[in-house]
């Protein structure tokens, strides 16, 4: 029988297992998951950092009229722990922050999670992590650990417009990511700033308390509409008796999702024309061809995050919806001022502007090996080994780093698959295989060369400004498909590692 390349490099034998120090800094949908791996395999000398007084991630900070995720929740959730109770196909955003919550405190994560907790700096001394953290309460801190791991999620820090007199207006401005439910919206004159997913999903519940609504569009989105089902009693009752109902649910919605989008952003070809015919179809149910004129983009489907919703463009066609394509100028103390010089009265101004986005692990900073310190080594922005690693950071790994294949897909799915390839190392680590091992220079170099090599076939590079879009135009996502994906981190490669 032959010796795969991994025997070759760890003949030796374990003394036996060992329990890891391990730090999870994160504690949203990803950390949570991690989590649970973790404390399923027993190493339970744990400490989750979270930064916010609860866990969730972007499900915890985002509150905003209208939220729900744009992946079916049956998909959106993870393939080991099926929930029968979804209420929705598409369920909104507190219900599966309770889901992820019910899922920590299920595997014994939550009391391992240290909330309003800021991680400030991370060093690798030579043998171990130091992370420095401080708490709300102005404490500070010092941690050690053998395993340093990041799940910080790929949408954390707000990004508020640089609007001319923002600061002057009367009324209150509220972001979407730091919703004020004291605020009362009843009858008021409403702003929204910003068309994404976020913006469009605002616009129907606030339209239906509003006295007006007035969105400001700088760039039309295609939207796809996708019926919300709702399932009733009898439903979810069948599908405690037979979990496999659940499972079931969750193969079809990711087949459907991967196949049918997957393949389209990743390549030219009948799916992404056939997301594209359905968006124009349903950009025709408008009416009114001076707003249809206006909500019609000029780019391809699927180049920027594709948008779900069925309740958008009736929305959009009442009477009290107006928008507003003219460029804002100004913001006063009564409302926002357009490049045409009309002043739009205003109570409110809600901004659904959007994220710093691929932040990863910033702003907390990080040295590693021989002193290199990670600005140094994102100098010309964020990169990694396979998703998960950096070359000269021993024993450090990321869920959700740089080039995940994120966008229209599930975050549980991406995090469930890159946790179980962080286990491998964790388990080898626990075994004695190795004391410090982190990606070679050149295998990392040639992932990333591939990667970009790619991009030129996607969707994201077919002319169009989204989030996706380093400063320099390179997509940040994964240019190949899911199932690549799955497969690229079945294995270790320990080759592609050096390895002491």
């Amino acid at each position: 029988m032959g010796v795969s390349e991994n025997e070759k490099i760890f003949r030796s034998l374990a003394v036996g297992k060992r329990k890891p120090r391990v730090v999870v800094i994160g504690s949203g949908l990803s950390g949570i998951c991690m989590g649970m791996r973790l404390m399923a395999a027993g190493y339970d000398d744990l400490v989750m950092l979270e930064q916010a007084d609860r866990c969730g991630g972007t499900w915890h900070y985002n509150q905003y009229p209208g939220l729900r995720c744009d992946v079916p929740s049956h998909y959106y959730q993870y393939s080991f722990e099926p929930s029968a109770e979804w209420s929705q196909r598409f369920c909104g955003g507190e219900e599966i922050r309770e889901y992820f919550e019910r899922m920590a405190r299920k595997y014994h994560v939550f009391e391992r999670i240290r909330f309003n907790t800021q991680s400030r700096h991370a060093e690798w001394t030579g043998s171990e992590w130091r992370v420095d953290i401080e708490s709300a309460e102005g404490g500070r801190q010092q941690l050690h650990c053998d395993i340093l791991i990041t799940a910080c999620g790929i949408l954390v820090r707000p990004k508020y417009p640089e609007i001319p007199g923002l600061d002057s207006f009367a009324g209150p401005v509220i972001h979407s990511a730091r919703w004020d439910h004291d605020i009362n919206l009843t009858g008021r004159r409403v702003a929204v700033i910003g068309c994404g997913s976020t913006g469009v999903q605002m616009i129907e519940p606030l339209s239906q308390i509003c006295r007006k609504v007035v969105s400001f569009q700088r760039t039309p989105q295609w939207v796809l509409p996708v019926p919300n089902r709702k399932y009733g009693e009898f439903g979810r009752k069948l599908a405690r008796r037979f979990p496999a109902i659940s499972r079931f649910y969750y193969v079809t919605f990711r087949f459907a999702m991967e196949q049918m989008m997957g393949r389209g952003i990743i390549k030219d070809g009948w799916s992404r024309r056939m997301v594209g015919k359905i968006c124009r179809w349903n950009l025709n149910t408008v009416k009114d061809p001076e707003l249809r004129t206006k909500l019609t983009p000029n780019y391809t489907a699927m180049c920027k995050r594709l948008v779900m919703s069925s309740d958008y463009y009736p929305a959009m066609q009442k009477p009290n919806v107006e928008l507003v394509t003219e460029s804002i100028e100004r913001v006063e103390a009564q409302g926002i001022v357009t490049k045409d010089g009309k002043l739009h009265e205003l109570d409110a101004i809600a901004l659904a502007t959007g994220y710093h986005a691929n932040e990863y692990v910033l702003p907390m900073t990080m040295t590693g090996e021989n002193g290199v310190t990670l600005d140094e080594v994102w100098k010309d922005g964020p990169r990694g080994y396979r998703t998960v690693a950096l070359p000269g950071f021993p024993n450090f790994f990321m869920v959700m780093g740089p080039h995940s294949p994120v966008g229209n897909f599930s975050l549980a799915s991406i995090a469930e698959t890159q946790s179980a390839y962080i286990m491998k190392f964790v388990d080898l680590w626990a075994e004695r295989k190795f004391e410090t091992i982190y990606p070679r220079e050149d295998a990392t170099e040639r992932f990333n060369a591939e990667m970009l090599a790619n991009m030129k076939h996607t969707v994201w590079t077919t002319g169009c400004q989204s989030w996706y879009l380093d400063d320099k135009g390179v997509p940040g996502s994964w240019p190949w498909t899911a199932t690549k994906f799955r497969g690229d981190l079945q294995d270790p490669r320990l080759q592609e590692y050096v390895i002491a």
